[in-house]
């Protein structure tokens, strides 16, 4: 059984495609080389405003949501993930309490009741920012959501979590984890 290789290499002006952690042998110019393609375990993602580590399962996948905002998003397969929102045209510390509200509701209206916390996180890059946490519960189901925001004048960016489930090795839990843990906003 074969399968398309997902990445290419170049080996002086040569072109061959190569796959994750397996081993290769090149013969250029009467010359073996051995090589094997690794990934590291946790990734950078790095732009203009801020970076985060997260792990190499999980894809960033970015749009533009509106001219002006720009979202990041992490996700699990159960729903778990970070997503990330850039604004170049306004400040959005005045919009979590309507992010809140817009991710609570449809839960809200069909049963779940809701606890809220606020607290200070403190970033890698030393900047404090206010947290809302809301706990959602429905009968044996949990799901947390987090929404904070740090803004300038005219920019800014605003975080949400979503923890679909409150197990606590589970690899939702890992990944807002670090990437909460890495976040540096420039």
């Amino acid at each position: 059984m074969s399968s398309q290789e997902d990445y290419k290499i170049e080996i002086n002006g040569k072109e061959f495609e190569v796959g994750l952690d397996k081993d290769y042998e090149f013969n250029i110019n009467n010359e073996l080389y051995k090589i094997k393609i690794k990934q590291k375990d946790t990734l950078l993602y790095t732009d203009d405003a801020f970076s985060f580590k997260f792990l190499k399962d999980h894809k960033v996948a970015k749009t533009s949501i509106d001219q002006g905002i720009e979202q990041l998003m992490l996700m699990t397969a159960e729903g778990s993930g970070f997503i990330i929102q850039k604004y170049s045209t306004i400040n959005p510390t005045m919009l979590n309490e309507i992010m809140l509200s817009e991710v609570t509701k449809e839960s809200i209206n069909y049963g779940y009741t809701m606890e809220r916390q606020e607290y200070e996180r403190t970033l890698v890059s030393g900047e404090k920012i206010k947290v809302i946490k809301a706990i959602l519960t429905y009968k044996d189901e949990i799901n947390i959501y987090e929404i904070a925001t740090s803004g300038k004048k005219d920019s800014g960016i605003l975080i949400l979590t979503m923890l679909m489930e409150d197990l606590e090795n589970s690899v939702g839990k890992s990944l807002i984890n670090l990437t909460w843990n890495t976040l540096d906003i420039k």
